[in-house]
């Protein structure tokens, strides 16, 4: 699979240790994997304790939708891979939202009674 390098992933300063270097890696691999299969989506990847991987996309409803993969559990690599490429397709399927290139258009699906 060829991945697109030029995404704008950014990190932030975390505490050192193996964890989180593990992590920070995952995190960057996921957030390659979306956008590279969902291109321009606003994705939010970042990690919980217990290797737990976080997705959010900001672009549907604020950043309040999103997924988790327990990384911990996971066989390989590419089991993650490839279950952050279909949560992250199921998201926006749930959402209404084309899997394809986003179309800037930012969905709210709070309900405003």
């Amino acid at each position: 699979m060829t991945m697109d390098t030029t995404a704008d992933i950014q990190t932030v300063e975390t505490t050192p240790d193996k964890e989180n270097e593990q992590m920070e890696l995952l995190a960057k691999l996921s957030a390659q994997i979306l956008t590279h299969h969902y291109p321009e989506h606003l994705w939010a990847v970042g990690w919980a304790p217990g290797r737990t991987l976080v997705v959010k996309n900001l672009g549907i409803s604020d950043g309040r939708y999103g997924f988790t993969v327990d990384a911990a559990r996971a066989a390989s690599i590419s089991v993650i891979e490839n279950e952050v490429m279909r949560a992250g397709g199921e998201l926006l399927e749930r959402c209404n939202v084309r899997r394809g290139r986003w179309d800037g258009e930012f969905m709210n699906l709070v309900n405003k009674d």
